[in-house]
């Protein structure tokens, strides 16, 4: 299969640097487009009187992930997708339509989480439409 079309997911959490460096390195290897993908979620940027809302990711700000990790020059042309969604797996799943391979990054849960919950990016694939490649983060 030709991977010609690749979407790249990221969370924002700032420890994505090896997602992104893969991403770009597989990129340039295959000669494929890139197109990055972040969900914010629903009440992302909204008050809140109970507790902090959560932080509302933008196109700059992913830019700023790529610039930090060696590639300005391809920063400033990236096709970036920013959407709300409650169901982050689900959104994700959409734009893998027209993805030969999503890249995500994944973190070990602890072992209490892990017998209890699955995982966002286990929920990624599960609804993903084409390969995925998930590399590990520290």
């Amino acid at each position: 299969m030709s991977y010609k079309n690749i979407l790249l997911a990221l969370c924002g959490r700032g420890d994505e640097g090896d997602v992104i460096r893969k991403a770009m390195e597989l990129k340039d290897q295959l000669d494929a487009e890139l197109t990055v993908i972040h969900v914010n979620d629903l009440h992302a940027g909204e008050m809140s009187m109970m507790m902090d809302a959560p932080h509302k990711f933008t196109e700059d700000e992913i830019r700023d992930r790529f610039v930090a990790n060696g590639f300005e020059a391809v920063s400033k042309g990236l096709d970036i997708k920013i959407v709300k969604d409650e169901n982050i797996s689900k959104a994700i799943a959409t734009f893998t339509e027209n993805a030969d391979l999503l890249i995500l990054g994944h973190r070990k849960q602890n072992s209490f989480k892990e017998h209890f919950f699955d995982s966002v990016d286990e929920g990624i694939v599960n609804h993903a439409n084409c390969p995925v490649m998930v590399v590990p983060k520290d």
